[in-house]
């Protein structure tokens, strides 16, 4: 299989990403499951709420490398085929897996496997979003490269950001599955996310125009985290929108800063840690197992409570994404392994960030479509 290219900061903002969303978790199982004092609470509890920014970040990531690996070359024409394989078989899987503990009965299982596996009913339905956008991008790739990026991005923004407005600010209708998708498959459609997938597809497709930009407004760039920080916080401790989970309407502006902040920053890296660089190898697979190990963790924690507060978010949060890592790592060395968890990235030489003076078209880093 042929390996494809592209530029190495998607290895910093995937680790991160990757990171966010397991940091995120044991935060939020810490919270209803470890005493902790009022203001380690109103912390992590803040802390819980900023890094929201993971699974768009995701989206971003997912169609940025896709225009860019594709931008002057038609798809291949196994393109589906490949993520089918690779991404949506060990969906399948771990779907099944999720499945288990409420497998009771029969009918309780077969039910809640159709809710996994379809609806997304865990935290694998991002697999389900990026699969409707890959089919989105071989369908319109030709016409959003002729259509103009401004108007695009514009359009796509009101499409996201009135379809969480409705869901964000609405109570739930009498309608039949009223509560379930108001609280959870609404997630699901990609107009909850087009706004991403619009800006990877112009940031991927436009690499060089997209780093020029963000060197030309570099002091915005790094300033910018700040000022959307304190503004989704305020929004959400005064509760003008109190959605708690990636779909809150802010994000849309929080998301985009960080993904621009984050990856300025990784393109003046010297050189990428080691450790981001394990995390990207092992991101699928960490997205993907680290709920089981937290879970684990929250089931024996009330037998045996010897951490607390911040040591034990730590805890989760260390015990998760190393666990994963390691049962990644041995189910990989069975051929077919990278059917059931997903396979590891696979590492390439030269992937030192460039800096300014370094040809953008030599960048390289971890292929992952």
């Amino acid at each position: 299989m042929k390996i494809n290219h592209t530029i190495s900061e998607v290895i910093v903002l995937r680790s991160i990403a990757c990171l966010s969303i397991v940091f995120l978790h044991s935060i939020g199982i810490a919270l209803s499951g470890s005493n902790m004092g009022t203001w380690t609470t109103v912390f992590f509890d803040s802390l819980h709420v900023l890094l929201y920014f993971g699974t768009p970040m995701f989206i971003f990531i997912s169609e940025f490398l896709v225009a860019y690996s594709y931008r002057n070359k038609s798809l291949p024409t196994n393109f589906l085929r490949k993520r089918f394989n690779f991404i949506f078989l060990p969906f399948l899987c771990m779907a099944l897996f999720y499945t288990i503990p409420h497998a009771n009965t029969l009918e309780n299982g077969a039910v809640k496997l159709f809710l996994n596996a379809v609806i997304g009913d865990f935290h694998g339905y991002f697999v389900l979003i990026i699969f409707q956008f890959y089919l989105i991008h071989t369908i319109f790739h030709k016409h959003l490269k002729a259509w103009n990026p401004k108007v695009v991005l514009v359009v796509a923004f009101f499409i996201n950001a009135i379809y969480l407005a409705f869901f964000n600010f609405t109570p739930p209708m009498n309608i039949p599955a009223g509560d379930y998708i108001w609280n959870r498959y609404y997630w699901v459609p990609f107009l909850g996310w087009v706004f991403y997938f619009a800006l990877g597809y112009y940031c991927g497709f436009y690499f060089e125009a997209f780093i020029e930009q963000l060197r030309k407004y570099k002091r915005l760039v790094l300033i910018s985290p700040l000022i959307s920080s304190v503004l989704l916080l305020a929004f959400y401790h005064s509760e003008m929108i109190s959605v708690h989970s990636s779909k809150r309407i802010d994000l849309l502006i929080h998301t985009t800063i960080m993904c621009f902040f984050l990856f300025y920053v990784a393109h003046k890296m010297p050189k990428i840690p080691n450790l981001l660089h394990t995390v990207n190898q092992y991101s699928f697979s960490i997205y993907l197992l680290h709920m089981f190990f937290l879970s684990f963790i929250d089931f024996i924690y009330p037998k045996f409570p010897i951490f607390t507060g911040s040591v034990y978010v730590l805890f989760l949060f260390t015990f998760s994404t190393l666990g994963s890592i390691f049962m990644s790592y041995y189910i990989n060395k069975w051929k077919y392994g990278k059917y059931i968890i997903g396979r590891v990235n696979t590492p390439m030489e030269n992937t030192t960030v460039t800096n300014k003076n370094t040809k953008l078209k030599n960048k390289k880093a971890y292929t992952y479509s």
